[in-house]
């Protein structure tokens, strides 16, 4: 399979490459150690791969090769100056407070109506009786961020 690429578009693809790796590398930290046979390592070989074109496309300022592993990456004024700082930064916030407000409407959901009563409930009206939940829990937190929150 071949694709042709115009160079902004191939800087654009190492950008979302790049943003697929930081949150499979984040994941993978997380749940696996590097020596993990397990450790699916099809991802690293796609970010080598398409790494690999930037010096003939003109980008090699931007893709650098690690002296010690051989791996590539992008360069720390690349990252700055593109954006990709700041979208890992809003998007590690958005999915904070997402994920923090969608547990804490499913614990009080719970709480309230009991695991019983839930799983007899149909998807539209487990739905509409969390939503509430949630609502007050986004209310919250657009409010006052996490200043009310005690322990």
């Amino acid at each position: 399979m071949e694709m042709d690429l115009s160079l902004e578009q191939y800087e654009t693809l190492l950008k979302l490459v790049y943003m697929g790796d930081w949150v499979i590398s984040t994941l993978q930290a997380k749940d696996r150690a590097e020596d993990d046979p397990d450790n699916d390592t099809r991802f690293a070989e796609v970010v080598r791969h398409v790494f690999s074109y930037a010096e003939r496309a003109g980008l090699g300022n931007i893709v650098q090769i690690d002296q010690n592993n051989g791996e590539p990456y992008l360069t720390r004024e690349f990252e700055e100056e593109s954006g990709l700082v700041e979208i890992l930064e809003d998007y590690e916030d958005e999915v904070f407070w997402q994920s923090l407000i969608e547990r804490l409407a499913h614990r009080d959901f719970f709480r309230h109506y009991g695991e019983s009563a839930i799983a007899s409930m149909a998807i539209e009206e487990r739905i509409e009786k969390e939503t509430p939940f949630h609502d007050k829990w986004a209310n919250e937190f657009h409010e006052n961020g996490i200043e009310n929150l005690k322990l």
